[in-house]
């Protein structure tokens, strides 16, 4: 085997490490607020957004229509959402926050960053800037491969 095949054999291995990691991170973190992970990144959408179309969401999430309903009923029963008929189009569903979910997201917002800070403390100087350098490499590589497929 050439020593490049080796190489992304190491790099998909350190992939997948990364990614349970991930994993168990966001399962941990999204305990905490009692919501599954893809709820927090739902919620976690409406930092930037008002409002969204059920159809911007599954665009974002790259959920089915389905799981997509699934998380909007829960987060529906918590009373942290709303679904509005669009008055422009019937055929669409505006997903709102409703007030009690607002503090809700900025607690959100301010955990995650906290959580990050405490997994990155101990990365110093050089090596930040190496993982900033290495990260945007592959979500730019990772990006132009689901774009391609």
């Amino acid at each position: 085997m050439s020593k490049r095949n080796n190489d992304y054999e190491v790099l998909a291995e350190m992939i997948c490490d990364l990614t349970r990691n991930c994993t168990i991170k966001e399962e941990y973190f999204a305990a905490s607020f009692n919501l599954s992970p893809t709820e927090v990144r739902l919620l976690k959408l409406f930092a930037f957004h008002n409002s969204f179309t059920i159809k911007e969401l599954r665009e974002k999430l790259k959920l089915t229509a389905g799981r997509i309903t699934h998380i909007l009923v829960s987060l529906e029963a918590k009373k942290l959402i709303v679904r509005i008929p669009d008055e422009n189009d019937k055929r669409n569903i505006i997903v709102k926050l409703l007030p009690k979910a607002s503090p809700l997201i900025l607690n959100l917002n301010q955990n995650y960053h906290k959580l990050h800070e405490d997994i990155l403390k101990n990365v110093q100087g050089d090596d930040m800037d190496k993982i900033f350098f290495s990260m945007q490499i592959l979500v730019d590589v990772f990006k132009k491969w689901v774009e391609e497929t």
